[in-house]
Parts: structure tokens; sequence; C-alpha cells
């Protein structure tokens, strides 16, 4: 019965803060004299009430699912890998490179490979904060949050100097400079979407979504991952090393390879997050690449309290923030500073609502311990 009750609290946690969260958006949307309802109906109606929106919805998950699952995995281990900005970025420019410059290969060999790259690029770049952290003790904070300007940094110089592609011009005449990007991936390295899957069973989705199969790997990520830490002796490693190092050392636990497994695990699947963007919406990569994934995704995790499966339900609660900010601002005339406060109290509704929660259970089972 206990036990049942904690389970009811858990499930009920996030409905209250959500509940909360808006109580308090909706005094932020009185303060700049919108109507409330009107607001928080043009929201429902835009993200929920429209096909392209709901497959909108999943597209802008695709890459969060990805970077929270990066960051959940490495928080499980109480470390903070706030790399995975950079992280993704660096797969993202691997997979780029395999995919312009490896020719002749089928489409079944080259897109795979296309994806081990990205997930070797995001490991590579997670090495180097792991190797810091077991040799020399540097907080992986500081290690993690300087290399994300230099991946920056070194991406923007290989794009715009040494990879650039020279063939492209702008204008009728060929005039023009070119546009700072790499060259377009080739076809066989194109991942396709997932229109003509939901066409056969008669769902039609709108040729400007670009909704594609990273999503159904991510999911199979998150499957992976739940495997690995609750059905593996390594997850039976983590956990322990998590727990309590010491103890963990004590009985024959390497707590500093389980250290640098866990970096290199985050430090991949965060290499996974750019390519629903790469090998399908742009087919090149830019210096204008989308960013903010890395970060969003540490949010994305934290809603989850670092479960695989919640941090799926965070991505999506992520997306739909995001395409009914833009009906908002379209329909409602919400200013996007507002829409981004209304996306903070969520996450923090959350975030306290959870801590207060385990603080609780903590409480009634030492009482009842007693």
């Amino acid at each position: 019965m206990k036990q049942g009750k904690y389970v009811a609290l858990q499930v009920a946690t996030p409905l209250i803060a959500i509940l909360f969260a808006v109580l308090l958006s909706t005094l932020v949307i009185l303060a700049i004299g919108k109507n409330p309802l009107q607001v928080w109906g043009t929201l429902l109606r835009f993200s929920l009430g429209r096909s392209d929106s709901i497959f909108a919805i999943l597209f802008k998950s695709t890459p969060l699912v990805f970077t929270g699952l990066a960051s959940a995995i490495a928080f499980r281990l109480n470390l903070f890998n706030i790399g995975v900005e950079g992280q993704y970025q660096m797969g993202a420019f691997c997979a780029a490179l395999v995919g312009v410059f490896v020719h002749g290969l089928p489409a079944w060999i080259h897109l795979p490979l296309v994806i081990v790259a990205a997930m070797a690029g995001g490991m590579a770049w997670a090495a180097l904060p792991a190797m810091l952290k077991v040799k020399r003790n540097v907080h992986e904070v500081i290690s993690t949050i300087m290399l994300n300007y230099v991946a920056f940094s070194l991406i923007h110089y290989f794009i715009a100097d040494v990879f650039i592609d020279r063939t492209q011009t702008m204008g009728a005449l060929n005039l023009g400079s070119p546009r700072v990007r790499m060259p377009l991936l080739l076809p066989s390295a194109r991942m396709p979407t997932v229109h003509g899957f939901f066409s056969l069973f008669g769902v039609e989705i709108p040729k400007h979504i670009y909704l594609n199969w990273m999503l159904l790997i991510g999911i199979a990520v998150a499957v992976i991952l739940y495997i690995v830490i609750w059905k593996t002796p390594f997850g039976m490693e983590l956990r322990a090393t998590a727990q309590n190092p010491g103890a963990a050392e004590a009985s024959g636990i390497n707590s500093k390879a389980v250290m640098v497994k866990v970096f290199l695990i985050s430090g991949a699947v965060a290499g996974l997050a750019g390519l629903s963007d790469l090998l399908t919406y742009f087919g090149y990569m830019d210096i204008d690449f989308p960013k903010g994934y890395g970060f969003e995704g540490i949010a994305v995790a934290l809603l989850g309290k670092n479960d695989p499966f919640a941090a799926i339900l965070g991505a999506l609660l992520f997306g739909f923030l995001d395409r009914g900010g833009e009906g908002l601002q379209a329909l409602a005339r919400v200013p996007n500073e507002v829409l981004t406060i209304l996306q903070g109290i969520m996450i923090l509704s959350i975030v306290v609502a959870y801590e207060l929660l385990t603080r609780y259970i903590r409480t009634q089972r030492k009482r009842e311990a007693q």
C-alpha cells in the first residue's frame, strides 16, 4: 500500500507542477494585458488541433530526445556533462564530412556510416573532459563548457576556410559571395522522411514538415539505455558508483573506468542530436547550424528525472511549447520574451516539485525504518 502511494505521488507530482506553472503563467499573461483564456486556448488549438502541428512537434522534439538522453545518462553518475552542446555539433560535423567526401557507397552502407561518424565525433569530444576528470581531477563543468567554445571555433574555421563549398554562387549571373557552408551531402547519405510510410496508412504529412526516422532511433536509444542502466552488470556498477563511489571502489568496482564509459556513452548519444536537421532538413552544414539543443537537453533531463523514457516526454513538452509559441506570436501577438518566461516557469515548477517529492519520500522511508 505504501509503495502504491509513492507511485501515485510520482505520477501526480508533474501534473500538479504543470497546473501550478499554468497558474503562475496566467499572472504573467495578465501582467502584459492579454486574456489568459484566449492565450491558453490559442496555444492548445494551434499545437494540438492541427495535424501539421502534431508532426511539427515530433520533428522539433527529435534533437532534444538525444540531448536529453545524453545529459540524463551523465547525470545518473552525478557527472555534469555541460558539453553536450559542443559534442552534438562535433558529431554533426563529422557526419557531414563522411556524407560529403566518402563516395561510391550504396545508401544502405553510406547512411549508417554517417550515423556512426556522428556518434564517433560526439564520443571523441566527450573523451577529452573524461580524461581530464580521471587523470587530473579537472571538474567536468569547467572543461565541458570551455570545450563547447573550442568546438564552435574549430567547426567554424573548417567550414569557412577548409571545407567551404566554393562551387556555389548567388544570382543568375553567378555573381556574389558563396554562402559559408560545406558542400551538399551526397544523396546516399541523406535520410528519407517518414511521409511515404505514413501515407500507406492514409496519413498525409505536409511536405514542409521534415519528420524523419531519427525520432524512432531516439526511442530505440532510450530503450537501450534503460536496459543498460537497469538490466546489465555495468548498470549496477553505474548505480553503485553514483550512490557511493567509496563503497563501490571497496567492492571492486573501478569507478574511474565507469566514469569514462558513461562520458563516452553520453557523447555518442549527443553526437546523434544534429542528424535530424543535417540529413533531412538542411542537407548541408553551415556556420548557422542550429544551436542550443545541448543546453535545452539539460532541462529535458531534469524534467525527466534522468529517466530515459521520461526524457522523451520532456522533449515532447519542449516541442509542444516551441510549436505553441509560434502560434501565440502569430495569432495572439504574445512577445517571444514572454514565451521564454512561460517555458522557464514550467521547468522550474516541475524540477522543484520533483525535489520536494524526493525529500518527502526519503523522510517517510526513514520514519518507516525506525
